[in-house]
């Protein structure tokens, strides 16, 4: 089975690490996988990752999105040595170019339903794809819709009664042991895009006192957020500034994440990331606002939640954790064994090998109503 991945540029950001693992599980099961991305980051990924990229052209003067798809397809069957099978998306930023390389090559789509808000995205897509007048004789060849979790399992069928869902759970290989942290110190790492701008200006004004009250801890944060929010003059002013590390691409160091012993995590959107798996993986204490869409952000269990967006609550969660050995230990055991019997990258592989297969097959036009509403 040949099988084209398509990820637009957030998502490939965000999780080009668990995309790149999937492609490797995906082929020591015999799959032949490719990727797709837009073509400003395809070189630069292509040095990274063990499998064929494929850049997606930009939209620009004289470039259809018809042509961009075709040149698209014609790159992925000389990679796969004929059309793919499946194309699997992963991004709202996708979803019409990959519907028409998916409707040329008379594949199947597959949705990742990662997130809140990408329903209106996967239902444009599953138009341009079949169309008007298009029934399944049976499963194969029906639209694929992938929720990690049951939540996000109820919307998708909700959304799409005429779509098969598959709840497929991200997952994370685990740290075989822990990574070696820095003796007599205290790394904090901040984490996420800011949207929720009050949690974010909160938990780092809480993490500044606690370096402020103790010199042995250290922040690292990401260096865009934390420019925007123009909260540089607050650690300057709190003389805090040779304790502060500004970085850049913060959701693709996971070399950071790995050996810090705190990852706070102020954005609540319902949002799913490896990257806390992997934290939960490697035994570091994850903080969080409370997310109600969240699965994986339970409270006492794998994470610390803040409920109220303050400063007075942020603080008291770090310091719990920085300063009471035994509940940071609590929690981190607590957490790595959730990773490993809920989230194992194994797992993730086999069920997504099980749901391709399911679908696999062609689909059967006939004359009758539209299986999805055109409008």
């Amino acid at each position: 089975m040949r099988i084209l991945f398509i990820s637009d540029k957030l998502f490939t950001r965000h999780e080009r690490e668990m995309i790149a693992r999937l492609a490797v599980g995906l082929a020591d099961e015999g799959l032949t996988v490719a990727w797709a991305v837009p073509e400003k980051i395809a070189a630069n990924l292509n040095n990274q990752v063990l499998l064929p990229v494929l850049p997606i052209a930009q939209n620009r003067l004289g470039l259809t999105p018809s042509r961009r798809a075709e040149t698209l397809l014609t790159k992925a069957r000389d990679v796969l040595r004929d059309n793919p099978d499946v194309v699997h998306f992963f991004g709202g930023g996708v979803a019409r170019i990959g519907a028409e390389v998916t409707r040329l090559a008379q594949a199947v789509p597959a949705f990742e339903l990662w997130r809140p808000g990408l329903e209106p995205a996967i239902r444009v897509a599953i138009n341009r794809v079949y169309g008007a007048g298009v029934a399944k004789a049976d499963d194969a060849g029906r639209a694929l819709i992938v929720t990690p979790n049951d939540d996000a399992r109820a919307r998708a069928t909700k959304a799409f009664p005429d779509a098969l869902v598959r709840t497929i759970p991200w997952g994370v290989y685990p740290v075989s042991e822990s990574p070696t942290r820095s003796v007599g110190t205290v790394c904090l790492l901040l984490l996420g895009p800011g949207r929720d701008s009050k949690a974010w200006q909160s938990a780092f004004r809480a993490a500044v006192c606690s370096a402020q009250t103790s010199k042995h801890v250290h922040i690292f944060a990401d260096a865009q957020t934390t420019r925007r929010l123009k909260l540089w003059a607050h650690a300057s002013q709190a003389g805090v500034l040779d304790r502060l590390t500004l970085f850049d691409e913060s959701a693709t160091r996971r070399d950071l994440m790995l050996h810090a012993d705190v990852l706070i995590q102020p954005d609540a959107r319902g949002e799913l990331s490896t990257i806390l798996l992997d934290a939960m993986a490697a035994s570091v204490a994850v903080l969080a606002s409370a997310d109600p869409q969240s699965v994986v952000l339970i409270d006492g269990k794998t994470a610390r939640l803040v409920v109220d967006a303050t400063v007075q609550q942020w603080h008291e969660a770090i310091e719990m954790v920085i300063n009471n050995d035994a509940a940071r230990r609590k929690l981190t055991e607590s957490a790595r064994e959730y990773v490993r019997t809920e989230h194992k990258a194994s797992r993730q592989i086999e069920s997504l090998v099980d749901a391709y297969e399911w679908v696999g097959g062609e689909a059967v036009r006939i004359e009758s109503a539209p299986m999805f509403d055109a409008h």
